[in-house]
């Protein structure tokens, strides 16, 4: 990271010696939400200074749900609807329901999700590492880069629009391997999402921002190893469960 992303965000907390990116008056602007989408996308080190200054967190977590909620439209990408829509038992404006209650159900996973990596993040680089950062600049950081998480529905969904057959393994390091023997490695692999480790690598970005004694590298290699080990978690659930 540049050292003037890093004189910016100093900038910003040097008001409050106790509490970085407290709002102020000498705090940066923050965006407005579609243009913080954007940011995160595009321009992430110009994004997470003003958020260390200004957190907020709900408006970006309501995003990546919104996000996410585009599976609803991927039959192939959700194996259940497809199940539901070709099974004579269950009639089609039950599916017609789930689908519509789909975006409430992940708004609230979404919201647990973004809640328990913040907490989880905390621990990590609060308590364990030392940092000096709020837990709702955790938020902050993990709200939105949880927004490419959201990118991997839109893919999908592109995908689908263009004639293909897309699932949720379609963007994960395992389709990149396709050569591989089935097994526990291509099951933890097909666990590993793309826009999951894209996150990760940007979330590590925002919380080293939170600290100007730290560097993105080694954050980025905590936030990276986290998603690993929950995909290595889901892939010896699958195990258990096959």
């Amino acid at each position: 990271m540049t050292d003037s992303h890093r004189d910016e965000w100093a900038a910003a907390a040097e008001g409050d010696p106790d509490a970085r990116g407290i709002e102020g008056d000498d705090a940066p602007p923050l965006p407005n939400l579609f243009h913080r989408v954007t940011m995160v996308v595009f321009s992430p080190g110009d994004l997470f200074p003003r958020l260390a200054a200004r957190p907020a967190w709900f408006g970006a977590t309501v995003v990546a749900a919104v996000l996410s909620a585009l599976l609803a439209f991927v039959p192939s990408a959700m194996p259940g609807l497809a199940e539901a829509t070709s099974d004579q038992g269950i009639e089609l404006e039950m599916v017609k329901v789930m689908r519509m209650a789909m975006p409430a159900v992940l708004l609230a996973v979404t919201l647990v999700s973004v809640l328990v990596v913040s907490g989880l993040t905390y621990v990590a680089f609060v308590f364990v590492r030392g940092d000096e950062a709020t837990f709702k600049q955790h938020l902050s950081v993990i709200s939105h880069s949880w927004i490419l998480n959201g990118l991997a529905s839109a893919a999908i969904l592109a995908m689908f629009a263009a004639g293909l057959s897309p699932s949720l393994d379609t963007v994960t390091v395992g389709a990149l391997l396709p050569f591989l023997p089935d097994g526990f490695l291509s099951s933890f692999l097909d666990q590993v999402s793309l826009f999951g480790l894209w996150s990760a690598v940007i979330a590590g970005l925002g919380l080293s921002l939170l600290d100007p004694r730290r560097r993105w590298g080694p954050t980025a290699a905590v936030t990276v190893g986290m998603t690993l080990a929950l995909a290595l978690v889901g892939a010896a659930i699958a195990s258990v469960r096959n």
